[in-house]
């Protein structure tokens, strides 16, 4: 495992969450801003714990295929396998749509933000 990889990829969770509060309560809130982040923090902590356990994987978006590359036995999985409800909104307010997507209530953003945090909190033990 590559600890500064690892860190790196924590640094880039650490700040999509940043994003979240953001666009929750900044000056110009935007909620379907909040959901993005809060895809790509979900995205982003998956892809740090899949280096912390020396495995690789694809470039993709999907939560739930990343999530798929971890052994069964990890500490970890079945808590993230929540997290793969967010994966359509890592491009749901990003392209036009003939569909509208629904836009999550601050509340349902919040608790997705209180889980993505959870779990990060799991990197507060040394890397090693």
């Amino acid at each position: 495992m590559a600890i500064e990889e690892v860190a790196g990829w924590l640094v880039v969770v650490d700040d999509d969450l940043k994003q979240v509060v953001n666009n929750l309560h900044g000056p110009m809130p935007s909620l379907s801003g909040a959901a993005y982040h809060c895809q790509q923090a979900a995205e982003k902590l998956v892809k740090a714990l899949l280096v912390q356990a020396g495995l690789a994987f694809p470039k993709t978006h999907d939560i739930a295929a990343l999530v798929g590359l971890l052994p069964d036995s990890h500490r970890l999985k079945k808590a993230l396998n929540s997290l793969t409800k967010l994966t359509p909104y890592g491009v749901a307010y990003r392209y036009p749509a003939e569909d509208e997507w629904d836009v999550p209530s601050t509340e349902t953003i919040e608790a997705w933000r209180s889980e993505i945090e959870a779990l990060r909190q799991s990197f507060n033990a040394p890397l090693r």
